[in-house]
């Protein structure tokens, strides 16, 4: 695997002084919500009255992003138009007594007949764009670090650093740990995610063996220095801030456009996507009982749509959207949400029900569902438009598992914490993805996702590479793998063959100093190990028997290691000359 090295970008990654054992790129160190503040300052000066704060003024957008749909594919013909506005053919006559309609358990009352005070918004035109710093990225680790900055890996780190600390008896895999190895760790999990991704995937330590695995790997960290740090993550003993960071970034640095989704895709995440571009806008996570205003907070008075998933459809739901100047969609059922349903109606009779803000549209393929359509413009087809937004957030959380960090350790159901942390880094990948796709200044628009993962972890990682690179000795680190390093770096090995030759070239003196020669002429000092093993003189007192190769290079008596004090030749001045080999 070889990566060219972005020299300008590792120009600008420089040492900060941290309370942490490391370095760090740097970026600004603002609070969440100057971050936000600095996003929108531009344009919200410059705002009218009932204008969408989120939105730039004048956005730059990227015409060769593929949406998920265009506003064309969902607009209605028409004959669906007319349908809706006028329902002539469910119209019926009327006698004296109280006009035809139906009544739900909560006491909306549905008529067959559209009433004159339905409400209806205008046809919304937001377009999806990349908002502040977002606007100028141009490569994969600019993005992710929008998203997952420098005080979320500080936090990372510093919650990593007190965990470690409370360990006795430490090995040296398990020393503490900086900001740049934090990084290179991240880099090699999305790494572990794309290797790993088949349905028959191989035990973890294949990335890291010669014959099967890939010198990223081996030339980053060891196998047992990445497994300690997964192993930390399910000690971090607050999660809930790194989540939150991560959260205010997602909402600050992207403008979505006209139609959102909101769904719960597993028991402890709703999320709110774009459904055009699949970016995720804001979400809840581990929490109970959260209210959906905490999900569109940002879109409040803008005109938006949004597509309610199963787990937050209600009339009073939509009712309080469409009091925030929000139109809303979503499927009621019979089963799901009986008191909301008209007694005494049958989808199947095709009869559209109105009922002051609402229409109710019954499905042609189901008895008992039908679509429940709030203050969105009639120029729309309703169905079309469920159709294509419903799945919006259960694909962007397909997204996040298709090349997911969790492959990275060898437990098939991590604890969660880990759980949790694997999906934060899944879900900034996609979201940075999205970002990077979107920017004006990004060369490659159609980007694949695994290049996009495959990219990231390569960046990440380089830093470290870097500094292994410049401060390990050949002591600490073969030629071998040296040349690897500078492979996956793209640098030129002539500079390393240089160096390896003058260490070559330049004379090995031993300089002895008189006042440790303690040695009488005619002394010769053998070889410490002998041929065969003997047993230790002290030991055999204590009846130990430990049998040992090494012996006292003057009497040749065996002893072990703990009975033998060792000295080179230079503490002891002798010359060479009187060694017997």
């Amino acid at each position: 695997m070889d990566c060219i090295l972005d020299n300008e970008l590792l120009a600008n990654m420089k040492e900060s002084d941290d309370d942490v054992d490391g370095d760090s790129i740097m970026v600004e160190e603002d609070s969440a919500d100057e971050k936000m503040q600095l996003a929108n300052e531009s344009q919200i000066s410059s705002q009218d009255e009932g204008s969408d704060p989120l939105q730039e003024a004048e956005p730059t957008l990227c015409t060769n992003f593929q949406y998920a749909f265009q506003d064309s594919d969902i607009k209605a013909n028409h004959d669906e138009i007319n349908e809706t506005l006028t329902n002539s053919e469910n119209k019926q006559k009327r006698g004296r007594g109280r006009p035809a309609g139906h009544i739900s358990a909560r006491g909306h009352t549905w008529s067959k007949e559209r009433g004159e005070a339905l409400e209806e918004f205008d046809l919304p035109t937001h377009e999806a764009s990349c908002k502040g710093p977002a606007r100028s990225i141009s490569n994969a680790v600019e993005s992710w670090m929008l998203l997952f900055d420098d005080d979320i890996l500080r936090l990372l780190t510093r919650q990593i650093n007190d965990h470690i600390r409370k360990r006795k008896n430490r090995t040296p895999n398990q020393r503490l740990v900086d900001i740049i190895e934090t990084r290179s760790w991240l880099g090699l999990s999305y790494l572990c995610g794309i290797f790993r991704n088949s349905e028959f995937n191989g035990p973890l330590d294949e990335l890291w063996t010669l014959e099967l695995g890939n010198a990223i790997f081996r030339a980053t960290m060891s196998l047992s220095r990445f497994e300690f740090l997964n192993e930390c993550l399910a000690c971090i003993s607050n999660l809930n801030d790194l989540w939150q960071k991560f959260i205010i970034n997602c909402r600050s640095y992207y403008a979505a456009s006209s139609w959102l989704t909101v769904d719960q895709v597993n028991t402890n995440l709703g999320v709110c996507c774009d459904a055009k571009t699949l970016y995720m806008t804001n979400c809840h996570h581990c929490e109970k009982n959260k209210k959906i205003d905490d999900l569109i907070c940002d879109f409040k008075t803008t005109g938006r749509n949004i597509t309610l998933g199963n787990h937050y459809v209600n009339i009073q739901v939509c009712e309080h959207l469409l009091g925030h100047n929000l139109s809303s969609l979503c499927k009621l059922s019979l089963d799901a949400n009986p008191i909301d349903w008209p007694k005494n109606w049958q989808a199947k009779s095709k009869q559209i029900l109105y009922s002051k803000s609402a229409i109710l549209i019954p499905n042609d393929n189901q008895e008992d569902e039908a679509l429940l359509v709030f203050g969105l413009s009639s120029q729309i087809s309703y169905l079309k438009t469920y159709q294509k937004t419903i799945e919006a957030c259960y694909q962007f959380y397909d997204l996040s598992q298709r090349y997911s960090t969790s492959r990275s350790s060898r437990s098939e159901s991590p604890n969660q914490i880990s759980a949790s942390f694997y999906l934060l880094l899944d879900m900034a990948a996609v979201n940075s993805w999205i970002l990077l796709r979107l920017s004006p200044k990004n060369c490659t628009p159609q980007i694949e996702q695994r290049d996009f993962h495959r990219q990231l972890g390569l960046f990440l990682t380089q830093q470290r590479l870097q500094r292994r690179l410049q401060h390990c000795s050949s002591a600490n680190s073969s030629l071998v793998m040296r040349l690897q390093i500078c492979e996956i770096l793209g640098q030129s090995s002539q500079r390393l063959f240089s160096y390896e030759e003058q260490q070559l070239l330049q004379p090995k003196q031993i300089v002895l100093n008189k006042e440790k020669m303690q040695f009488s002429e005619g002394v010769t000092l053998s070889s410490r190990y002998g041929e065969k093993f003997r047993r230790c003189k002290p030991c055999s007192r204590n009846k130990r028997g430990t049998k040992s190769r090494s012996r006292c290079q003057q009497c040749l008596s065996h002893r072990c290691n703990n009975h033998l004090i060792s000295r080179c030749f230079d503490c002891m001045g002798v010359p060479e000359d009187k060694i017997q080999v």
